[in-house]
């Protein structure tokens, strides 16, 4: 899908109502879950509302599945219970807080985002009639990323943790190509940004815990139907137990 909108009316847009305007981008993911065998491919939809001060990043149908009041159609299985959605992770930026919620498990871990570092290079190119400039990160997990952003549209955001650019990220992909998201629609939008609502939600105080806790999963993801094995930053076990989960459904980590 190409992007419908030319720079004379995005620019008008922004300006209206200052920096409170609601823009809406829709990115594609490509996901290739196996190195060797390239044609495992994942493909994921998700959407980006943003202005100069906050930005949501999900996919539509978790805002429908979780955010119930929302205008999202739910889709159902058999029986009219609710689709589990394909994707659930999601991206809250306010100013310079950027809290990302990823699952492990049946359960969705929410830790603050560190901020990326980005280089800007010397590459420049057209991307669906915007002028764009190509810089590089490499994130706290070593992975080095590459974006395609455009001044034409001075938002600092973009899919997922990739912001903090001096204009609005069109396109991102790792060194080996692995993972690709590029924008496929701009417009207006009269949503309301907001975080979406989780129901099995564990709030972690960084992200080392999200970290160790996607690691036990890995090596054995049976701890998660029962117990939450979870460890603090100082390597003490702080295990949740099913019973304490039926009393709150949301998890603090002390």
């Amino acid at each position: 899908m190409k992007i419908k909108a030319c720079i004379f009316l995005i620019f008008g847009f922004i300006s209206v109502g200052g920096q409170t305007a609601v823009m809406e981008i829709n990115y594609e993911t490509k996901i290739i879950q196996d190195s060797v065998n390239k044609s495992q491919l994942a493909i994921y939809a998700s959407t980006l509302l943003c202005n100069n001060l906050e930005s949501s990043y999900y996919s539509r149908e978790a805002k429908a599945f979780y955010n119930r009041n929302s205008k999202e159609t739910i889709k159902t299985n058999y029986g009219g219970i609710p689709k589990y959605p394909k994707s659930v992770s999601s991206v809250y930026k306010s100013k310079d807080n950027l809290i990302v919620s990823m699952p492990v498990g049946r359960y969705i871990f929410t830790y603050e985002e560190p901020q990326l570092k980005w280089e800007i290079l010397n590459e420049k190119k057209d991307i669906k009639g915007f002028k764009s400039r190509l810089a590089k990160t490499v994130t706290d997990t070593g992975e080095t990323f590459f974006a395609w952003f455009t001044d034409d549209i001075a938002i600092p955001d973009g899919p997922f943790r990739f912001k903090g650019l001096s204009g609005l990220v069109l396109e991102v992909y790792n060194k080996n190509r692995t993972i690709e998201i590029y924008a496929t629609d701009i417009k207006k939008s009269g949503e309301i940004i907001e975080p979406l609502n989780y129901t099995t939600n564990v709030k972690t105080k960084s992200k080392d815990q999200f970290l160790e806790a996607r690691k036990n999963y890995q090596e054995n993801p049976s701890i998660y139907n029962g117990n939450m094995r979870l460890f603090d930053e100082y390597g003490n076990e702080k295990t949740k137990m099913m019973t304490d989960r039926i009393k709150s459904l949301t998890t603090f980590l002390d």
